[in-house]
């Protein structure tokens, strides 16, 4: 039976956490937290699943690993690629630990896909298109096994189109039908596998939040009570699953086994402000759009159409030939949608992934700001415009804190991190925000989840190897791998990030701490996603909001 447990619950929020158990709704969880360590894991600092996670399975900041968000900035253009694993520059904690001779089975971790070729097994997570996919698994006939044995498989929940109906009850039941098949599959492969570490990951927490927070938090801006009294119990029942499988694996574990429970991230309201970041950027002059003529908008229509037919109808090696030989065709064929583009001569700041880059020269084609004085001028003078905006209803400020990218993602890959990181208030909806008297608005604002990340996740840490009652303030998501190797008689890596949990240890165990010489891998982090089931992904990221 394993040595160890590591058990994601995606998204959970400390607070919530806190509340269920006082209200005694999650037993298997609150005896782990008798006899162990609760307290929060701290997410990468721009708090989003894909960067957290990858930081979790290596160790590393997301300047070192490359990954910044499911769609990714591609270094030396202004585009953005959907990623899978391919874009992971450091090697996971798998991946460490079957060079070192351990068996390891992996499930459902996010930005697994396609999966390692590692000694034990790997089911890939929610980037991976369909069960047929090649990739899904490792051995690749492991799939049809788990098809044959569990049938449906849901890789991701459908909560958006049954909460956006009104359909909680089903939102719940279908993340409550996520939660128990991989949890049966969990099992199954700890039994079948006799794994030395097994890793799962239960996404469907973080689906729910994302659309239902306003229920689940009584603090929410727009929380409502009617639908709460109507709804909340079934909501709640969503995590009383992820209790109940935890419970199950840790009983086909055994009791000598340690457990790490890990969330990625928090939850909090969503305050919306995020959307009217470009156009604030536009209407203070960073961002200067640029109308195409109608000859041109007409080439980029016959463009997008074309690409389109491709994305729908070509073979699979035929995508791949093209995204190698055009890698500008995508982001072309977007523009092809729009009427308006970017005048890059004139722009000296847009952004991605809800924060903002400098148009720096000799880092972008058309780089106007040049490194150095005028950069750092144009950074202050942003954190000085945007700790100005106000909500246009309230008059109160909408953003919390501003942190600069270089003093928060370091590596070969920090070149293509944001370089002023926005961190939004969310005491309340905002829909429009007012700059020196003018108001900005989104001119086709997107419907927004109700809840958005918070820096703060969960760590819950528990078996022989973990001290009983300890209250960490808080520990860094690198610090899990490191924390891993450890435990599993490996040395860390030196390029790691992140150090061994020792204040959790008992004294037996944080004994012997070993590090090894070992150079940072190298490699372009453009990254990309797998030729086929794009538009399929794609769904799965707009579904969460992380894609509009």
């Amino acid at each position: 039976m394993p040595r160890l447990l590591i058990v994601g619950i995606d998204g959970l929020p400390p607070a919530l956490l806190e509340r269920l158990l006082s209200e005694g709704r999650l037993p298997a969880l609150a005896a782990l937290a008798r006899r162990g360590c609760l307290g929060v894991l701290r997410s990468t600092p721009n708090y989003q699943s894909a960067s957290a996670w990858t930081s979790l399975v290596t160790g590393v900041n997301p300047g070192k690993h490359g990954i910044l968000h499911f769609t990714n900035p591609v270094r030396g253009d202004y585009g953005v690629a959907q990623i899978d694993a391919g874009a992971r520059r450091c090697p996971s904690v798998w991946r460490l630990l079957s060079d070192a001779g351990a068996k390891v089975a992996a499930l459902n971790l996010p930005v697994s896909f396609p999966a390692e070729d590692v000694r034990g097994v790997m089911v890939a997570g929610w980037l991976c298109p369909s069960l047929d996919t090649v990739g899904f698994t490792q051995p690749p006939d492991l799939a049809g096994e788990i098809a044959r044995r569990f049938g449906d498989y849901p890789i991701h929940p459908d909560v958006r189109r049954h909460a956006a109906a009104g359909h909680f009850d089903r939102a719940a039941a279908a993340a409550t039908h996520g939660i128990d098949v991989k949890g049966r599959v969990a099992r199954w492969l700890l039994e079948r596998e006799r794994p030395d570490v097994l890793g799962a990951v239960f996404t469907e927490c973080d689906s729910l939040q994302h659309w239902c927070w306003h229920i689940l938090d009584e603090g929410h801006p727009e929380h409502d009570a009617s639908l709460a009294e109507r709804w909340l119990d079934a909501l709640l029942g969503v995590y009383e699953a992820a209790d109940r499988q935890v419970a199950a694996l840790l009983d086909a574990a055994g009791e000598d086994v340690d457990v790490l429970v890990v969330s990625d991230h928090g939850q909090a309201p969503n305050s919306g402000a995020q959307v009217l970041l470009r156009p604030w950027l536009m209407a203070a002059g960073y961002l200067v759009p640029r109308r195409r003529s109608a000859l041109r908008r007409a080439l980029d229509r016959v463009v997008s159409a074309g690409f389109e037919l491709a994305k729908n109808r070509a073979p699979g090696r035929l995508k791949a030939l093209l995204r190698s030989r055009l890698p500008g065709l995508q982001t072309r064929a977007q523009a092809g949608t729009r009427a308006m583009a970017t005048d890059w001569a004139r722009t000296r700041a847009w952004t991605e992934a809800g924060h903002v880059f400098v148009n720096l020269r000799g880092r972008q084609p058309e780089g106007v700001v040049e490194p150095g004085e005028e950069c750092e001028r144009l950074l202050s003078e942003l954190e000085g415009e945007l700790a100005s905006l106000v909500d246009a209803e309230s008059g109160e400020p909408v953003v919390a804190a501003t942190t600069r990218g270089a003093e928060e993602f370091h590596g070969p890959h920090a070149d293509i991190m944001p370089d002023l990181l926005v961190h939004w208030r969310n005491e309340r909806r905002v829909t429009a925000v007012r700059r020196r008297g003018q108001v900005i608005v989104h001119p086709s604002p997107p419907r927004l989840p109700t809840g958005a990340h918070h820096p703060d996740g969960t760590l819950l840490a528990a078996g022989p190897s973990f001290r009983t009652g300890v209250r960490p303030v808080a520990q860094s998501i690198c610090d899990v791998a490191p924390t891993v190797l450890h435990l599993s008689g490996q040395a860390v890596p030196s390029y790691m990030d992140g150090e061994v949990m020792v204040g959790l240890l008992t004294p037996d165990a944080a004994q012997d701490v070993r590090t090894v010489a070992v150079n940072l891998p190298t490699g372009a982090a453009n990254g990309g996603a797998a030729p086929d089931g794009d538009e399929i992904v794609a769904r799965r990221l707009r579904s969460l909001g992380y894609i509009e």
